[in-house]
């Protein structure tokens, strides 16, 4: 899927394989150089080898992270 195309779906909540979460899903890193950040994901960068993303953390700053460092936080 072309970068575009792949941002694009994310910001429309499409399915994308092998991505488990959506824009503006409520996530918290629970691994890696941000843990305990928690914040809504912002877009995907990329697939390969596991989904990257931006989170927009708490507080308004920007980290990169990818999908196995995250986990859904249920509203």
């Amino acid at each position: 899927m072309p970068r575009i195309d792949l941002g694009q779906a994310f910001l429309n909540r499409e399915p994308i394989p092998g991505v488990l979460h959506f824009h503006n899903d409520y996530v918290r890193v629970v691994a890696g150089e941000h843990a305990g950040a928690a914040g809504s994901l912002v877009t995907v960068l990329s697939l390969e080898p596991e989904p990257r993303f931006i989170l927009e953390a708490e507080g308004g700053r920007d980290i990169e992270v990818v999908q196995s460092e995250i986990e859904r936080v249920e509203p």
